[in-house]
């Protein structure tokens, strides 16, 4: 028979009981660790995003105003005439309306005529009566109109008290005239006259 060997089970017990501690222990410490990284990263702000910075805003130039010479460009239609001629030994001031120009980009002034300038001397009645054209070339500056190479058709006509008293061939000055002109309004000042002229607008065009 063999001889018994005695076997001491206290130790492994409490020595299990230690581990099993440790394990609860590292169990605790490890949910809590958990935990509280958890809610510290809950608490952190959510990132901002940052807004786009605004595209700059393109802003149109003022437009320019348009020059005298560049307003001038255009049809117009004389609603007033004054001026004073010599008629027969008389000096007359002669008033009238209704003469057409037509002031081309190229430099070319076609003024057509179909007008009768009236006016009076000593109780006398006076009337010079157009009816033509007037081809002119011209250049102009912000006062000042040039004349140049009239070509003329028609007649000029006088009257005195409803008679006629001479007619001949129209014809036409080439003295330079100043001039203002803006928006749909003109004026010429020549040598002893004034005319007064409103643009004749496109149709559909809002006066």
């Amino acid at each position: 028979m063999q001889p018994e060997q005695r076997r001491d089970w206290t130790v492994p017990v409490v020595v299990g009981v230690v581990a099993l501690v440790v394990v609860l222990v590292l169990c605790v410490a490890g949910g809590a660790a958990a935990y509280l990284l958890a809610r510290d990263r809950g608490t952190e702000p959510a990132p901002v995003a940052a807004s786009p910075s605004p595209s700059p805003v393109a802003v149109a130039p003022s437009p320019s105003p348009a020059s005298p010479a560049s307003c001038l460009v255009g049809r117009w239609k004389e609603t007033s005439y004054t001026g004073n001629a010599e008629i027969y030994g008389a000096t007359v001031q002669l008033t009238g309306s209704g003469a057409l120009f037509d002031f081309r980009p190229d430099g070319t002034l076609v003024a057509v005529h179909k007008t009768s300038r009236r006016g009076t001397n000593s109780g006398d009645r006076y009337e010079v009566i157009h009816n033509g054209t007037i081809t002119i070339n011209y250049e102009a500056d912000d006062e000042m109109i040039h004349y140049s190479n009239a070509r003329a058709t028609g007649t000029t006509t006088w009257k005195v008290n409803g008679s006629k008293r001479g007619s001949q061939k129209l014809t036409s000055t080439l003295d330079p005239e100043r001039y203002t002109c803006k928006g749909d309004e003109l004026r010429l000042y020549g040598e002893g006259f004034a005319v007064e002229a409103q643009r004749i607008l496109p149709p559909g065009r809002p006066v």
